[in-house]
Parts: C-alpha cells; sequence; structure tokens
C-alpha cells in the first residue's frame, strides 16, 4: 500500500514537472491546490479500501482536522435538502437574534406547519429561542422552524402584520444571506425544509455544518439521543433524535457518533453525521439515499473503514 501510495504521488509531481508554466499558475491558486490534494486523498483512499458504489447520489466525507475530503461523489451537484434545510436556517437566525430571547408562540405560526410533515409538538406558550433550534434539530419539527422564522421575520420587519409575511420576509433575506456568505448553491423557499423546489450541495451542507460545529450549544443539543428543554416558565420538553446512530436500543448504534442531522422529502433520505476516530473528527455528508436504510448502511460502511484506515490514523 504504502509503494503504491509513494508512486502515485511521485507520478502526479512528475506531471507537475512536466505542465511546467501552464500548470504551475494554475496550481497556485488556493482553490485548485484543495481541488487536486481531495483527488489525491481520494486515490489513496481507494487504493486502501477499493472504490464502492455508494446509495447516495451525493457524498463528501471530510478529515475536520485538516478540511480534506477524501470521499467524494457528485459534491456539486444540487440536491433535495429536505430537513437539513434547518441547518442554514439556525445559522442565519443566530446571527440576528439572541439564543435567550423568548419566544411567544402563536396559533397562526403553528398553523403554516404543513400537514404530513415532522413536529416538534410546540405549544402555544413561551420558548427560549435555543429550546426552539432544538426543537428543529433534534426531532426535526418543522412547527419549530415556522416559529423561529416568524419570529425573525418580526425583527428583519417589524411592519409585517402577519406570520405569512414575516415569514416571506425571513425566507427572502435567508437566501441574500446564504449567496452573500458562500452558500451559492443553495435556495430555500420553506424555513423547514418541506418543500420540492429547494436545493443545495453536500459542499454547502459540510460549510453550513463546519460554521455550526464552531458554537458549543450546537454540539451539545445535537449529540444528544434525547434532549429534554427547560423552558422560561421551568416546564420542561423531551424530544427524541432522529439519528438513528444515536440510539442506544438500534442496531446502527455507534458510541463515536455525536451528531449531527437527518432529512428526508419524497423518495430522498439525507444524513449528516460527525465520527470521532484516531483523535479526530470526521464530517460525513450524504444526499439522496434510496431509503431510510439504505442512507444509514452507506455511512456504517464509511464509518468503518474509517476505522480500519492507517492513512488517517496518523
Amino acid at each position: 500500500m504504502k509503494k503504491k501510495a509513494r508512486y502515485i504521488l511521485t507520478t502526479f509531481l512528475l506531471l507537475m514537472i512536466i505542465g511546467g508554466v501552464f500548470f504551475i499558475p494554475w496550481a497556485l491558486k488556493p482553490e485548485n491546490l484543495r481541488e487536486t490534494k481531495n483527488k489525491i486523498n481520494s486515490i489513496l483512499y481507494n487504493l486502501e479500501f477499493g472504490d464502492r458504489s455508494y446509495n447516495a447520489k451525493s457524498l463528501a466525507v471530510v478529515n475536520l482536522s485538516d478540511g480534506d475530503i477524501f470521499i467524494s461523489k457528485k459534491a456539486n451537484e444540487q440536491r433535495l435538502p429536505a430537513s437539513l434545510a434547518k441547518l442554514f436556517v439556525i445559522e442565519y437566525a443566530s446571527t440576528i437574534a439572541n439564543l435567550d430571547d423568548i419566544v411567544s408562540v402563536s396559533t397562526e405560526a403553528l398553523a403554516m406547519t404543513k400537514a404530513g410533515s415532522s413536529v416538534a409538538n410546540i405549544q402555544e406558550k413561551d420558548y427560549f429561542l435555543h429550546n426552539l433550534f432544538a426543537a428543529m434539530l433534534v426531532p426535526s419539527g418543522n412547527d419549530a422552524a415556522y416559529v423561529v422564522a416568524d419570529y425573525c421575520g418580526g425583527i428583519l420587519s417589524s411592519q409585517a402584520d402577519s406570520s405569512e409575511e414575516r415569514v416571506r420576509i425571513f425566507m427572502e433575506k435567508l437566501n441574500g444571506y446564504l449567496q452573500e456568505n458562500g452558500y451559492k448553491n443553495t435556495v430555500l423557499y420553506d424555513p423547514s425544509g418541506f418543500d420540492m423546489s429547494a436545493l443545495t450541495t453536500v459542499l454547502d451542507i459540510k460549510a453550513v455544518v463546519d460554521r455550526l460545529l464552531e458554537k458549543d450549544w450546537f454540539r451539545d443539543i445535537i449529540s444528544q439521543h434525547s434532549y429534554t428543554a427547560t423552558l422560561p416558565d421551568t416546564s420542561t420538553q423531551t424530544w427524541k433524535n432522529t439519528n438513528t446512530f444515536l440510539d442506544p436500543e438500534s442496531d446502527y448504534y455507534n458510541k463515536n457518533v455525536i451528531g449531527v442531522k437527518t432529512g428526508s422529502l419524497s423518495d430522498d433520505y439525507n444524513l449528516v453525521v460527525l465520527y470521532q476516530q484516531h483523535g479526530k473528527e470526521f464530517l460525513i455528508c450524504s444526499l439522496g439515499s434510496q431509503s431510510n436504510s439504505s442512507r444509514y448502511d452507506d455511512v456504517t460502511y464509511i464509518i468503518k473503514t474509517i476505522d480500519e484506515s492507517n492513512s488517517l490514523a496518523h
């Protein structure tokens, strides 16, 4: 394996030299250096484990210690985000409101929740904003997403006089924020992700999770199989995580998985997982699997190969 790896790298370096002045200006650009490095990592990964046909339509696996993507499948192709849209909503909402803001839930906002979607059973009462973020992340509550968009839309426009208008304003501003902050291939029309027109890529999902992982409160929420929120009136509400890897009673349970989120809509099943191994963190982003089990099987295989990898252990 090591001899093959050295051969690949040596051959690549020789090609760089032969390319001379035509290749070097292109290669010196940061975005091209990253792309080239990721391609080398992918080649070395396939040499170590062999290629595999993944069920997911798009896939990216990242070593967060250095940012290297060592598995990639159609990472720039747009897919349905489904409930992963909530990640973008939370990231943007956290820039315009405070975690400890008290949000008074209205019947009007709750009524926007579409029939057949996942809910967190949000009540018409007061919640802390971070309670609602947890309700969006753990049970993937669409009702909580509308409440957050309604509240933040009111901050953005005090003149908006209905939940529908406030949510519309929030989504309009959110899409502007996405374009201005590097999420060039993501467009969202509904804060819950329950929308067949929304689009994203695994690379945009990676980017938003990267930013959210910088926040301790986010890590705390996504790591728990069962999350209990304490509301402003000191009452509590408990939610079960949709991420089966966190469920001790599941066949897919893995103690080294510490988040992140699921999403599904129509025949597309998405999964983002944060995995710890070799003293490092790995982010696995999978979009467009054909079934609930196939998305978990893909990620389980990736986790197994990370566990067995000699190159990733160093």
